[in-house]
């Protein structure tokens, strides 16, 4: 097995991005989901909504603490990262607590206007940053290609905007490797439940416009999971994607092995 592609995104609910290698600390791929947006309420955008921002590409030049923005127009705009505006705590749909806040600058303005309607930008100072449940997922080539047989088509792994693609040739085997460790690159993991998948991922990653019936057929053919350890008990949908918990930070780079250890 080997990494055959890797995904981040330093601003969640915005265009999936496709790096080379990275670097992997106890909170998952460094400043992945590191900002966030948020309604007028103080609330994370729902995941329903995200569809609304999948074409805004952020970059992240941890250095100088800089974002930028290239808009669907051809605009670039830039800005600071820096954490300097209101500061406030969000309830993150029951799972935890994120502190988090707003970033000053051009972005209120340039979101809401993209958006329709108020949104903020902020940076989570909480650990995990923005991410939902576990630090990592990952999918293997093996069940994607399992779900472009069932889908009557190619099915782009960006739209489960998982950390990692495994080069792996068994059908969801990944199944049963629930508590397995597994080392990618020089970072080392231990692989957890199944990720419950929602409408997202039927549509597009780049337009964020609705092209494919992904759950139809996730429904069709796959079992329902839970989020692990209790969280959320009474929701379940079809499973795609695995999740993971860091055990041993380092660097993953595309091409690097993968060892499923004993």
């Amino acid at each position: 097995m080997h990494v055959a592609g890797i995904g981040r995104v330093y601003v969640k609910a915005t265009q999936f991005l496709q790096p080379q290698a990275v670097e992997v600390d106890p909170d998952g791929i460094r400043h992945d989901r590191a900002f966030a947006l948020v309604e007028a309420d103080d609330k994370f955008v729902n995941s329903d909504q995200h569809r609304v921002f999948m074409s805004l590409r952020f970059d992240y030049d941890a250095a100088t603490e800089t974002l930028s923005l290239n808009l669907p127009d051809g605009r670039r705009v830039e800005g600071t990262a820096e954490a300097t505006g209101r500061r406030f705590t969000i309830e993150h749909f029951g799972l935890r607590n994120i502190d988090v806040a707003e970033l000053d600058g051009p972005w209120r303005e340039m979101l809401s206007t993209h958006a329709g309607r108020p949104i903020a930008l902020v940076r989570c100072l909480s650990e995990r940053r923005a991410i939902d449940v576990f630090p990592i997922t990952f999918v293997t080539t093996g069940s994607l290609v399992r779900l472009a047989r069932e889908a009557g088509g190619t099915v782009d792994p960006a739209r489960f905007r998982a950390g990692f693609i495994i080069d792996h040739a068994g059908e969801h085997d990944e199944d049963g490797w629930d508590g397995r460790i597994l080392k990618l690159g020089n970072a080392v993991l231990r692989v957890r439940t199944g990720v419950p998948r929602c409408a997202i991922t039927g549509f597009n990653p780049r337009t964020g416009e609705r092209d494919q019936e992904v759950m139809k057929s996730l429904i069709r053919y796959r079992d329902k999971v839970s989020l692990p350890d209790g969280m959320l008990p009474d929701y379940a949908t079809p499973g795609f994607a695995t999740y993971a918990e860091v055990l041993t930070p380092g660097t993953v780079a595309v091409g690097d092995r993968v060892e499923l250890l004993p």
